[in-house]
């Protein structure tokens, strides 16, 4: 059993790895002078990955809470960016998209994506990257299969 702590253990390592890319790419969003926060940024590209989705199912997998999510989606919907409805197998839900008009801006974001991608693999060779990349998402899969399940059983209803 380890009785000191270990600040090169994985929490560590994946905490500071994540802490850090976040704020590389918030550089990078505001080098890009948007007309969105590297938090709303984040926001939309999560829409982009799931499509349209319950509103409290976007906020758990941005790690935040559904009333945290709410200030950015309020913002992003006054942009025009972003559109919530009714979820029609349950009213009290919302379904939130992305418009037409989040395209421009999510390329911009992708953009900025790939020039954080590029900054935190300097000095790995492509195979080194690829492998890293393949094992985080197993690591993944390993670790959020099951709410992704749960998820997926609660949409279908």
């Amino acid at each position: 059993m380890r009785r000191t702590i270990d600040p090169d253990s994985f929490g560590f390592l994946f905490n500071d790895i994540a802490r850090i890319t976040r704020s590389v790419f918030a550089r990078e969003i505001e080098a890009a002078e948007l007309t969105v926060t590297a938090a709303e940024a984040r926001v939309i590209a999560h829409m982009a990955r799931s499509g349209p989705t319950r509103q409290h199912l976007l906020a758990e997998s941005l790690g935040m809470t559904p009333m945290s999510l709410t200030g950015f989606l309020d913002r992003l919907e006054a942009e025009g960016l972003i559109a919530r409805e009714a979820d029609p197998k349950d009213r009290r839900a919302k379904i939130v998209t992305l418009t037409e008009k989040a395209g421009g801006i999510l390329e911009q974001i992708a953009q900025a994506g790939e020039r954080t991608e590029q900054t935190i693999s300097t000095g790995l060779c492509p195979d080194d990257w690829a492998a890293f990349v393949e094992t985080a998402r197993k690591l993944r899969a390993n670790i959020d299969g099951p709410r992704v399940a749960a998820a997926k059983t609660e949409d279908a209803r």
